[in-house]
């Protein structure tokens, strides 16, 4: 016997790999074992009935055809070599004409084509590859969120050529940090800050900070540059810090009607006021439930339609509100959402209309004229609410909302790392709210860092929230980026001056970042 050829050998190498394959699949045998569990018997057919015998017929015996081989190369069926005579079909289907007819191998073809379904590791797919290197290798590229204020200077080549009013409020906007005193030298309150507030005065800066152990801290802001060899050198920022309450600072105001008494409310359940010309803090308000369980108060805003009323939500979801020139022992609940409402803000425009974010993933618009008894969406059923006239359902939570001062822009954001953007003006709005804009940007403060919100200033149409890459981005109502304020640490809670163009943020560590636009105009008066 002549010794086999380089490709036989291949060929046999083939055929044992491929029974290897099938013995380790357990599919040898396979196609027969199949027929006979359907009850197919090729060698025993059933026996067809005798039908009766007809007269023969005479039949006409036509010329025997010679036989052919079934698959003949183009060259022998007289076709040219450039391809004439290939069926037009697919990729795949030719691919298949190619495959060995053998049952067994039509079972392994099968499990090949065979699609992916539920859930898989890839290590499990990539053999020979190992788990913990292959999530080594790609983990570089995981949990990479980012804000589209991380672009900004690209941004704005483009922003402002076509578009000249953008290009002046970006002008606004672009503020100078306070460089009388560094930053880490600003410790207004001890602990996390967790609340800001810029005093409306404009001949002096007056900043107020509420942080997570109930101590208010108010910064005299010094605006003269200290003396560069003096005494002046030793001198500290004008900080007065006093413990008012147990809990988190939730919110700080000061009375419309009166700018020398601000307001301040905890998630202790009290809410306080200080008189700056007395320095007297008075208790205006300790908010319970029926069983007189302290409510820890979440938010806070006074009415526009009437200054001496005050609303109110709650960590547990209620809303009240309260007169302030009385103290009542006991307030009026109604339930906004069954978990927290971390923020909710009245629209300046209808001021009927108040919007909630909440840990329930909802933003809702509701109309506090209409009361419903037993609202059909709370698992509460004792507990009155108010008519919803919109919902925006969002992936996870949310955890701020604003009104824009004259346009009739909503901003919220939460924790799926967005800022989006509603347009409210219309007077009938839909049940289901769609955002008209929505931006990318990095909410993911965690346990150290105050949650991320979203605030409009109260004098324009343009909004500002803290950058996790420490930064702090403004924004107008169209969702253009205006300015990326550089921090040293994350400013993540923001107090705007009603007034001005200033803006504060605070860190995790009570300290405070002051930025304003007085340098710019001392340059233009110079």
């Amino acid at each position: 016997m002549s010794e086999l050829s380089e490709f036989q050998k291949r060929r046999l190498e083939n055929i044992k790999r491929n029974n290897d394959l099938l013995k380790k699949l357990n599919l040898t045998g396979a196609a027969t074992k199949i027929k006979r569990e359907a009850g197919i018997n090729e060698d025993h057919h059933p026996k067809k009935k005798k039908a009766a015998r007809k007269p023969a017929e005479k039949r006409s015996v036509s010329p025997k055809v010679p036989k052919v081989p079934t698959r003949r190369s183009s060259r022998l069926r007289g076709q040219a070599a450039e391809g004439n005579g290939v069926p037009n079909v697919s990729d795949n289907h030719l691919m298949k004409m190619g495959r060995s007819n053998s049952p067994d191998q039509a079972l392994v073809d099968e499990m090949k084509d065979t699609k992916i379904v539920g859930d898989v590791k890839l290590s499990d797919l990539l053999k020979g590859e190992d788990e913990e290197e292959l999530i080594n290798k790609f983990k570089l590229y995981a949990d990479r969120n980012f804000s589209s204020g991380d672009f900004f200077q690209e941004i704005r080549k483009h922003q402002g050529k076509s578009k000249p009013q953008l290009d002046e409020l970006q002008k606004d906007f672009d503020l100078q940090p306070y460089d009388v005193f560094q930053p880490n030298e600003i410790k207004i309150t001890h602990d996390r800050i967790t609340s800001m507030y810029f005093h409306p005065t404009v001949d002096k800066k007056l900043i107020i900070g509420g942080d997570t152990s109930g101590n208010i801290g108010l910064w005299n802001v010094r605006d003269e540059p200290l003396a560069e060899n003096g005494a002046d050198d030793l001198e500290e920022p004008d900080i007065t810090r006093v413990q008012l309450f147990t809990k988190n600072v939730g919110k700080i105001d000061c009375f419309p009607s009166d700018t020398s008494k601000i307001l301040a409310a905890s998630y202790d359940g009290f809410i306080r006021s200080i008189d700056l010309n007395t320095l007297k803090s008075d208790q205006l308000l300790t908010l319970a439930n029926e069983y007189g369980e302290a409510l820890g108060v979440s938010d806070c805003q006074f009415s526009y339609e009437d200054p001496n009323i005050l609303f109110m939500t709650t960590l547990t979801g209620e809303f009240t509100t309260m007169d302030i020139r009385s103290k009542p022992s006991k307030c009026e609940l109604k339930r906004l959402s069954d978990k927290k409402i971390g923020s909710f803000n009245i629209n300046p425009s209808r001021p009927h209309e108040i919007a909630t974010g909440s840990l329930d993933r909802t933003l809702r618009i509701w109309d506090v004229r209409k009361i419903v008894d037993k609202p059909e969406w709370s698992q509460y059923e004792d507990f009155p609410s108010y008519h919803v006239i919109s919902t925006y359902d969002s992936r996870l939570s949310v955890s701020a909302v604003s009104f824009s001062p004259t346009d009739n822009t909503l901003v919220c954001n939460g924790y799926d790392d967005t800022i989006n953007l509603f347009d409210v003006s219309a007077n009938t709005l839909p049940e289901s709210l769609e955002p008209k804009t929505t931006i990318k940007h990095n909410c993911q403060s965690g346990r150290w860092t105050s949650i991320l919100k979203a605030r409009f200033k109260p004098d324009k149409n343009v909004f500002a929230i803290a950058n996790m890459k420490r930064a702090i981005d403004i924004y107008d109502s169209q969702g253009e980026q205006l300015a990326h304020l550089n921090t040293a640490t994350v400013p993540a809670v923001l107090g705007w001056h009603p007034l001005r163009n200033w803006i504060a943020g605070g860190n995790s560590s009570g300290k405070v970042f002051l930025f304003t636009d007085e340098q710019d105009i001392k340059i233009e008066e110079a």
